[in-house]
């Protein structure tokens, strides 16, 4: 065989060797590529789920700290109803206390104008009723009876009033 024949089968040769290793390879690369893809699918598939699973888990939370917060509002709103009952119940027996007061007040305030009144109309009576010959005969009967005591005093009669009184001298004033 000429040796270019030769050389051309064995160019020949090596070209289909070359390719096939080409194909070999390319193959190769492509289940490597598949693989990665593959891989990379499975690990995006993971990551969702993951993130759907931190997502529903902070759903979760989220609804967990929206309950609390209503819990926590509404015990505040009970505490406050609570607090608002007791100052306005307060404020009714404060309320009741005053007036109770006041109708003692008025009470005692009525009571102290009969009284007043009562006084008054006594002195009426007993100032109409008291002439002045009877303050000199009861200023004589005193002072019968001051001289029938055994104490020490003297007794100074007619008083610089024109009356007569007594005046009575006391050792000590």
């Amino acid at each position: 065989m000429p040796d270019q024949l030769r050389k051309s089968i064995e160019m020949k040769a090596q070209a289909e060797q070359d390719a096939e290793r080409m194909d070999y390879e390319l193959e190769k690369e492509k289940k490597k590529a598949d693989q990665d893809a593959a891989l990379m699918m499975l690990q995006a598939e993971q990551d969702a789920k993951r993130m759907d699973y931190e997502l529903e888990k902070e759903k979760k939370k989220a609804e967990q700290d929206a309950a609390l917060m209503m819990l926590q509002a509404e015990q505040d709103a009970k505490r406050m109803d609570y607090e608002l009952e007791k100052d306005k119940k307060q404020a009714e027996q404060d309320a009741a206390l005053m007036e109770y007061t006041l109708q003692q007040e008025r009470k005692e305030a009525e009571r102290k104008a009969i009284e007043a009144q009562g006084i008054a109309d006594f002195q009426s009576i007993v100032s109409d009723g008291i002439s002045e010959n009877l303050l000199k005969w009861k200023g004589i009967e005193a002072t019968e009876k001051l001289g029938d005591s055994d104490n020490a005093k003297m007794v100074i009669m007619g008083g610089g009033g024109g009356g007569g009184l007594p005046v009575i001298l006391n050792g000590g004033n």
